[in-house]
């Protein structure tokens, strides 16, 4: 038996390639073939308003800015001639006729009011694939949710299509409620692959720096102050700030690292600032002391990381002002509760996909 994985399994992003990477090899491991399905990119309905080349010009000396262009063309080329093939292959794999069941996840793939990477593509909600039994595994709206999309008029299209689901999982509270709004279809929360697949077997430790904290955020998302704050702390603990794939203006050293190197990295830092998803989760993965800055704001995060955080007992690791970062660092992190939640989230990830894969 076949099954086909739609994901955001070509996005240039440390965590898109290892939750895609992690959902394929659980599903191997019972004992079925996997390949990688690839959707159409449809137009975005929301247009970008800004000119993203001009905001970074704007926030960057031209020095900061060429440095930052160079970062992201090798982190990108890298990706694309490397990772990309080895996980799904270099050629696209549309509508393929050879698989008996679909599964749509993990990651954002919800998120149909994003701008980027995909825009709206129904083929993530299961369009055209009436013919085999379709699933979604931990999928998530990110910060969409029914209030915007019906200011969109796709909320009905968009739950007829959830409705013809086999069955839907999704990975947070925000997508539950929206799926159940949709579609009065009550689904499963399931964990992040990253967070469900063990992979001790596939990490690569080539670290030789030491003394090091990382800063794993997107460009640009670190406000200025945030950044005083931050390059203030390393120095006064005479720590080296790393940024992993990501260009950081406030970094030491940026490195271009193996997917497979990262959990290394976030292993033998001394701490972790990060404002994203798999970012805490590469923290949590590897017990390292770490802390997660959650804003309130336009950036959207605050659904998605307050939910991992409560959802594994881990509500110490918030923090909501940097100009705090000094508590957390003094902080040791007690794992044993979070740990105990994982392994019976593993039990029911595997019990979901045995049920619903068949």
């Amino acid at each position: 038996m076949k099954i086909g994985i739609m994901s955001m399994q070509r996005i240039h992003n440390y965590g898109s390639f290892l939750q895609a990477y992690g959902l394929k090899k659980i599903i191997e491991n019972l004992g079925y073939e996997v390949c990688f399905v690839d959707y159409q990119f449809e137009k975005s309905i929301i247009k970008i308003k800004k000119d993203y080349i001009s905001k970074i010009k704007n926030n960057l000396n031209i020095f900061n800015y060429l440095k930052k262009k160079r970062i992201i063309n090798n982190y990108n080329n890298w990706f694309e001639k490397e990772y990309i093939p080895f996980l799904c292959g270099r050629e696209k794999n549309y509508l393929p006729k050879n698989i008996d069941e679909l599964v749509i996840g993990s990651d954002e793939v919800f998120n149909c009011l994003q701008t980027y990477p995909v825009g709206y593509s129904r083929q993530l909600f299961g369009y055209q694939f009436d013919n085999i039994p379709v699933i979604s595994y931990a999928a998530s709206f990110g910060q969409t949710n029914v209030e915007r999309l019906n200011k969109y008029n796709i909320s009905q299209e968009i739950g007829d299509m959830l409705r013809k689901f086999k069955s839907i999982s999704v990975r947070d509270n925000n997508s539950f409620n929206t799926v159940y709004e949709l579609t009065d279809i009550k689904p499963t929360v399931n964990l992040d692959p990253v967070l469900m697949y063990d992979f001790s077997k596939d990490v690569i430790d080539n670290v030789n720096i030491d003394n090091y904290i990382i800063v794993y955020a997107y460009p640009n998302r670190l406000t200025k102050k945030e950044e005083r704050i931050i390059k203030k702390f390393a120095k006064k603990h005479n720590k080296k700030i790393v940024s992993l794939g990501m260009y950081q203006k406030i970094a030491d050293i940026d490195i271009t690292v193996n997917p497979f190197e990262v959990f290394a990295y976030f292993k033998h830092a001394d701490f972790i600032i990060t404002d994203t998803f798999h970012g805490s989760i590469f923290s949590i993965k590897t017990h390292s002391k770490f802390c997660t800055l959650i804003r309130n704001n336009s950036e959207g995060n605050s659904n998605k990381l307050s939910d991992l955080l409560n959802r594994l007992s881990l509500n110490e690791c918030i923090i909501n002002d940097i100009s705090n970062i000094e508590d957390f660092y003094n902080k040791k992190i007690d794992y044993k509760k979070c740990d105990s939640i994982l392994e019976k989230e593993k039990n029911n990830t595997i019990n979901y996909l045995k049920n619903n894969i068949k």
